[in-house]
């Protein structure tokens, strides 16, 4: 995408006008996110994970059948949903279910429509997703109905969780890298490769969500739904990180009711924040959710 775009406005060719600019904005950002919707489906062998998972399926009301991995836990120790970030899948989140589940959480990890094994042909930002993390949660809660569920969301998963016409009863709620609204997010990708055509690009962009795929982009923004959790919320973010700057991170968390803990992972960028810091994720983590969730 970005070397279409450089073609047309530099090594000589002819200077286009604002009009011709935001033409082409439109219909790279339009083609963009197209490609950015579209499903992410994959294989995942649960023998890989070294855990003794068990494969579940639970029905979504956003039409598709997820796959997922569930592993019990001790007696009143709390359970936790782990939620992945876009075009990721739940095999990203086996490091976090192996310590946690160490530490006597139950766990479930799921894959979000459209994404690994679950059914879905697009992805939407949260949207239809919101759906898939209250079905898992439901799934959860039916499971261990004397359990406390505590949820480890990250990016997508967060702003899952945040947004959607029902609440999200989670016990505990801890949210890495997520964005605040959507056109800030999509903007500031845009700009990040084509400059001063981010404007039309991300206009084109979301325009094309809502008219192709029926995503309101009023209804994605987080940073308007935080303030309705009442469950202890723990927010991570990377200091350094370009996508979701750590700015970003404090309006949500101003935005937050107390209880409410933000750590700012120094010298991270957007990246895996328990690979990033591995000993200090799990000493703050299994904290939280211990005195969020355990009995």
């Amino acid at each position: 995408m970005r070397h279409v775009v450089l073609v047309a406005l530099r090594d000589g060719a002819p200077r286009r006008s604002h009009w011709g600019r935001n033409l082409i904005g439109r219909s790279i950002g339009a083609g963009a996110l197209r490609i950015a919707f579209t499903a992410r489906r994959r294989r995942l062998n649960p023998a890989k994970t070294g855990l003794p998972v068990e494969t579940v399926a639970i029905a979504s009301g956003s039409g598709a059948r997820l796959a997922g991995w569930f592993l019990p836990g001790e007696s009143r120790r709390g359970a936790v949903l782990l939620l992945h970030g876009v075009t990721d899948t739940r095999m990203n989140l086996v490091k976090r279910m192996r310590f946690l589940n160490r530490a006597g959480f139950a766990i479930l990890a799921i894959d979000f429509q459209a994404h690994g094994m679950s059914e879905g042909r697009t992805i939407t930002l949260g949207a239809r997703e919101s759906l898939d993390a209250r079905a898992a949660l439901a799934w959860l809660r039916a499971r261990l109905p004397d359990e406390k569920i505590g949820v480890i969301a990250i990016s997508l998963g967060g702003a899952a969780t945040l947004i959607g016409d029902e609440p999200f009863a989670a016990d505990a709620l801890a949210l890495e890298s997520v964005y605040p609204d959507i056109d800030r997010a999509t903007r500031k990708r845009f700009r990040r490769f084509v400059g001063p055509l981010a404007e039309s690009f991300t206009r084109a962009a979301l325009a094309c969500g809502e008219t192709a795929f029926g995503i309101d982009r009023r209804k994605l923004r987080p940073v308007d739904a935080i303030g309705g959790v009442s469950a202890p919320i723990f927010i991570l973010s990377g200091a350094r990180d370009p996508w979701t700057p750590i700015e970003e991170a404090r309006e949500l968390f101003a935005c937050a009711q107390p209880p409410k803990i933000l750590w700012e992972v120094a010298g991270a960028g957007h990246v895996d924040l328990y690979d990033f810091a591995p000993d200090e994720y799990r000493r703050r983590m299994v904290a939280f959710l211990t005195e969020s969730i355990s009995r």
